[in-house]
């Protein structure tokens, strides 16, 4: 299983992707002082984005790194 490291552009903490997470999928900052949601832009290069605070008001909202 491969991993790939990325900066969270908000805290700029270093963040490990595994292959298995795929384009637009949900995660979360490791970082607890962060905590900012991020939608994986890219997978080649690796690249995140932030999501608008609104988007994570919906009832079906479940980043991937909650499990």
């Amino acid at each position: 299983m491969a991993v790939e490291f990325v900066r969270c552009p908000a805290c700029r903490q270093k963040l490990a992707v595994h292959d298995y997470v795929l384009e637009g999928s949900l995660v979360v900052c490791a970082n607890p002082k962060c905590g900012t949601s991020l939608r994986v832009a890219r997978r080649k290069p690796l690249r995140v984005e932030l999501v608008p605070e609104v988007e994570t008001y919906r009832a079906d909202y479940r980043p991937e790194s909650y499990g």
